[in-house]
């Protein structure tokens, strides 16, 4: 009361109404200026207790803090009290990791001082009506008795046992859980039977509800695991998207035994429970091989392989072996097929969320078009009640594959059928929104809409340690970053996200694909063609984004038969990558601007035809503005008003050293005397001095020393 006077100064006074709902009619009608605060509205919320917590200098993670806030319900006086004997603790805790037991005396203290001060039938209700978590006055009556009325449920709630809550039409009650744990513990000590049979009861009648995160937990406090783990098993979508907290915390419970007779709950408990790090599953083999894969879709152990199988791509992708990972995804795809026609029956309801994993396995690993295959099957099987997760994150993927590629159209379907189901998932709502928003963000700059790319890149900011798909996110910004002329920002932005995702860089996986195309473009962009030759020449991939860029930046630097050899690389049409197909064309007309205008106007016209159907206005700024008039000129082919001026200049300078000049500074570079370059390399030292004049030349540089920190800078001796 004291610190609800300290928060509201000016009130006059305070009153507490027992047992009251709603403000007393008398009060509402006497003209009163009045607050109404219900008592649950005074309990702690996760917010409430994480400042707590921080201002007392508790030693409790950052994770555990709601945990404890939601296990002792909010309820002040136990708050304060847990919080008391927590400081008392912290310094034994944070070396020994044992406060739990100084925590479990508070709440045993607390919820036998209470208990002791009921009189002898309220007691009784108490003791019984524990075996339900959250109950009506209706459901008191009907599992304990008549004797359980609301007069007595107030007296509970009056002494802090249960909290009450009003919604307009009938009051619920509801236990803190931990001191629902004693009280429990103390009814199942006195009437064991009753307890386990009304458990029970309430698990099944739950279930027939649809509310399968309770029943399961009934199920589980009636230590009737094999109803506990179907019920998990058959509603795992559900759980993971609406209750994950619940659904890890019973998967601990339920003993291996029976987990293991479920392989998608064994698969699960090794994922979130284990963490994986060392578990059997990773050790077990599974062919590779489709046709032995389709064969053992018949057999009685095609389930457990397919969920080993899927645990060992999910383990292989957060160890950052993302080709390995999407290569075990797609291995998975046969296996379950051969499974839908042989056996449909041991296909669990896990499919849907099993497919979402091995399309972004896929996706990660640069499988583009598999992944588009897997995330759409994935989002039709997810069509039901209850697996609004995997819609949402398939949904957003997808549109996040389709602006990659540079189909627009597609794209914004995929936005529109994620924005249908625009509700909040809990524990994984913002995790799975991080590839729609980078879909939504690529689809609003190729259409010139800076403002709505950036409001999606704030949604975004700069990815977490543990966000997977961070390189599209930084892939995103680099984009952003070209198209407001700001290359420099975009390529800070690069390495600052990279240097903090570094492990899960692997060659060939789509966020380094996608960050080398970047990188060269950003270079160009800033007038560094060595830099940009430098990054180019990293790339062993051969993908089209970054063919495109390393053939834009042999025409910038004055190689345009360069850059037209590099563009033959690839079969454009079928690759399937639309807007890099555009950005070929454009480039291929520009290398041949000065030599052949009519391959120029085709190529040109060819460009600009398949823009306009995409509705693509940016990538016609990756042509310098120049270029792009001349072409325009010579093509008759109108270019969209309003552009910005160019994301690249006419020409970008490059330093181009001769094999000796280079071995030169890279003998220098390693300690060489400047006075022994000439025994080192067999020639006069009057030649070494011709080569250093014409090195410090083409560097713009006075000496040796600057030359050799000029082409360090430049990527020359990379």
């Amino acid at each position: 009361m004291l610190i609800l006077l300290e928060h509201c100064p000016a009130a006059i006074a305070v009153v507490t109404v027992h047992g009251a709902v709603e403000l007393p009619p008398e009060l509402a009608a006497g003209g009163l200026d009045h607050s109404w605060v219900s008592a649950h509205h005074l309990c702690f919320s996760p917010e409430e207790m994480e400042q707590l917590c921080r201002s007392r200098g508790l030693a409790v993670t950052a994770e555990r803090r709601p945990e404890l806030c939601s296990e002792l319900g909010g309820v002040p006086s136990l708050v304060a009290s847990a919080v008391a004997v927590l400081r008392v603790a912290s310094a034994a805790a944070t070396t020994t990791g044992h406060s739990e037991p100084a925590l479990e005396q508070v709440v045993g203290d607390y919820a036998h001082h209470r208990l002791s001060g009921l009189g002898e039938d309220a007691r009784a209700i108490a003791l019984k009506v524990a075996v339900m978590t959250t109950f009506t006055d209706a459901d008191a009556t009907e599992y304990v008795g008549g004797e359980a009325s609301a007069e007595f449920l107030d007296q509970l709630g009056t002494v802090g046992l249960i909290l009450g809550t009003f919604d307009g039409v009938q009051r619920r009650w509801s236990w803190p859980p931990a001191v629902r744990e004693v009280v429990l513990g103390i009814t199942r000590a006195h009437m064991p039977a009753w307890v386990d049979e009304t458990l029970t009861r309430l698990a099944r009648e739950r279930r027939d509800a649809d509310r399968h995160a309770e029943a399961a937990v009934y199920a589980a406090e009636a230590r009737r695991w094999d109803v506990a783990a179907r019920i998990l098993d058959e509603n795992w979508s559900r759980l993971v998207a609406s209750d994950f907290e619940v659904l890890v915390r019973l998967l601990r419970a339920v003993p291996d035994s029976v987990t293991d007779e479920f392989p998608g709950l064994a698969a699960g408990k090794a994922l979130f429970v284990n963490a994986l790090t060392g578990h059997p599953l990773l050790d077990i083999e599974i062919s590779s091989d489709p046709n032995e894969l389709t064969c053992l879709g018949t057999e009685p152990d095609a389930a457990a392989a397919l969920h080993i199988g899927t645990v060992q791509a999910i383990a292989l992708r957060l160890a950052g072996n993302l080709r390995e990972a999407g290569d075990r995804a797609l291995a998975m795809v046969p296996l379950v097929e051969s499974m839908l026609v042989h056996q449909p029956g041991e296909v669990t309801a896990q499919l849907p969320t099993l497919r979402l994993q091995w399309a972004i396995g896929m996706q990660l690993a640069g499988d583009l078009g598999q992944s588009t295959v897997q995330f759409e099957q994935a989002y039709r099987d997810a069509l039901t009640p209850g697996s609004d997760y995997v819609v949402l994150n398939a949904a957003g993927s997808l549109a996040a594959n389709w602006a990659l590629s540079g189909d627009l159209t597609r794209a914004d379907e995929w936005l529109s059928a994620g924005s249908r189901v625009d509700i909040s998932v809990g524990y994984w709502d913002e995790m799975i929104r991080v590839a729609g928003r980078v879909g939504a963000a690529l689809a609003h700059l190729d259409r010139l809409d800076a403002e709505g790319a950036a409001v999606e890149l704030d949604r975004l900011g700069v990815p977490a340690a543990g966000e997977e798909l961070w390189g599209l996110v930084a892939y995103a910004h680099t984009q952003y970053a070209l198209t407001a002329g700001d290359a420099y920002a975009g390529l800070t932005v690069l390495h600052r996200i990279v240097d903090g995702h570094r492990r899960l860089l692997q060659d060939g996986s789509l966020s380094h694909v996608l960050l080398t195309a970047a990188e060269i473009d950003l270079h160009l962009a800033l007038g560094h063609g060595n830099l940009a030759r430098a990054v180019a020449e990293t790339d062993t991939t051969g993908h089209p984004l970054v063919v495109v860029a390393s053939a834009r930046m042999e025409l910038l630097t004055g190689n345009p038969e360069a850059a037209r050899t590099v563009l033959k690389r690839i079969s454009w049409p079928d690759s399937g990558w639309l807007r890099a197909h555009i950005e070929a064309l454009l480039i291929e007309a520009g290398a041949w601007l000065l030599t052949d205008r009519d391959a120029a106007v085709r190529a040109w016209s060819r460009g600009t035809t398949l823009a306009e159907a995409l509705g693509n206005r940016r990538v016609l700024m990756t042509v310098p503005a120049d270029t792009r008039r001349e072409l325009a000129h010579v093509s008759g082919a109108a270019v969209p008003e309003n552009l910005a001026a160019e994301v690249f200049p006419l020409s970008v300078p490059e330093t181009v050293l001769t094999a000796r000049e280079r071995e030169i500074l890279l003998l220098l570079a390693n300690g060489v005397a400047r006075k022994d370059l000439a025994k080192t390399i067999y020639v006069s030292n009057n030649t070494v001095k011709t080569h250093l004049r014409r090195i410090n030349v083409k560097l713009g540089t006075g000496n040796a020393v600057t030359a050799l920190a000029r082409a360090q800078e430049l990527g020359l001796l990379s």
